[in-house]
């Protein structure tokens, strides 16, 4: 009985694959180690910082009706964080699921 060669190469060759495949895997992911040398200082902080009030700004807000929690999280969220800027006015629209209704309350 003969053995096809074609096919115990074909055999072969798929086992190196799979082995180099293997040993792909099993190597780490970590960053190899460098010599160590002396920090850089930080930058500075850029002056005037970007919380100082300035012109009034109106944002207008639209957003489907809260029926899932993450939707109301975000009503909510956007709510808080207008309040901690004296210069920022949210004005969100009553919430609806009509696109219709969101954007004529928006105009």
């Amino acid at each position: 009985m003969t053995q096809n060669p074609g096919r115990r190469g074909f055999l072969f060759g798929g086992a190196v694959i799979g082995a180099g495949a293997l040993i792909t895997a099993c190597t780490s992911n970590e960053p190899a180690a460098q010599a160590s040398a002396p920090a850089a200082a930080p930058a500075a902080a850029a002056s005037g910082g970007n919380d100082a009030p300035g012109d009034k700004v109106v944002i207008g807000f639209s957003a489907p009706a809260a029926d899932h929690g993450w939707i109301a999280a975000i009503s909510k969220n956007a709510a808080d964080a207008a309040k901690q800027y004296s210069d920022v006015e949210l004005k969100a629209v009553e919430p609806t699921n009509d696109i219709n209704q969101q954007i004529s309350a928006v105009e």
